[in-house]
């Protein structure tokens, strides 16, 4: 994939999340990731969490029974304001995925992507994610990201089938596994464009390395892919 498609593409991402902040926040509401839970369960009193792409703060729906420290940021200012709305006793800060470094907050015990990674396009924006994310983490520190698990659902690997063919014969500038569609609100309208890549279990692990990163579990389910990492 070439700069000027992947930088579409990004603009793409966060107009989509900008247009549909609103009904984001309503659908969203209803659905807590159950298998996140594996993973929230050991942490302790006191631990400090970023939750990278933070949306308007949905993670804390299963966090906030535990006393932790806790900083959300999102490239959306939509979302972020409605994260504040919903969660006023946390702090939360516009910044993504790919800019953390500039801030200066860090030594973080845990470091929670969810449902981010696949917005990045291109085989390098999802590893410099990681590196980004990796250098927030305290030494012992973890991180857990999850990715949509797209080749489980027949709605979605239709269109992965269809943008392997398109990729073989370069109708288009995407890679294979990149996916465009609408999103649609509750009326059935659509509203936005929306990007995603559909990872594979073998991609997973090739970031992960070529981040430096320590694997140390990939859980999958129907609909989603959950990766536990550490610095090496």
């Amino acid at each position: 994939m070439n700069k000027s498609t992947r930088d579409k593409i990004l603009h793409i991402v966060k107009t989509n999340y900008s247009d549909i902040a609103g009904e984001f926040n309503a659908t969203r509401q209803k659905y807590i990731w159950p298998g996140l839970n594996e993973f929230t369960s050991d942490l302790k009193t006191g631990s400090r969490v970023l939750d990278v792409g933070c949306g308007q703060g949905r993670l804390l729906e299963i966090l906030a029974d535990k006393k932790i420290n806790y900083l959300g940021v999102d490239s959306s200012r939509e979302l972020i304001e409605l994260a504040q709305k919903n969660y006023s006793n946390y702090k939360f800060l516009v910044s993504d995925v790919l800019s953390l470094d500039r801030m200066a907050e860090s030594d973080f015990n845990y470091v929670f992507s969810v449902a981010v990674l696949h917005h990045l396009p291109g085989k390098k924006l999802p590893i410099e994610a990681l590196r980004q994310m990796a250098a927030k983490l305290a030494v012992d520190g973890r991180m857990i990201i999850s990715v949509w698990n797209l080749w489980s659902q027949t709605k979605y690997l239709k269109l992965i089938i269809l943008s392997y063919f398109k990729y073989l014969f370069s109708e288009n500038k995407l890679d294979w596994g990149d996916i465009l569609f609408f999103w649609k609100n509750s009326q059935g309208a659509q509203v936005s464009l929306r990007y995603y890549h559909a990872f594979s279990v073998w991609e997973l692990k090739k970031i992960s390395r070529r981040a430096n990163l320590k694997i140390i579990k990939i859980v999958k389910d129907k609909f989603n892919y959950y990766l536990v990492l550490q610095k090496p």
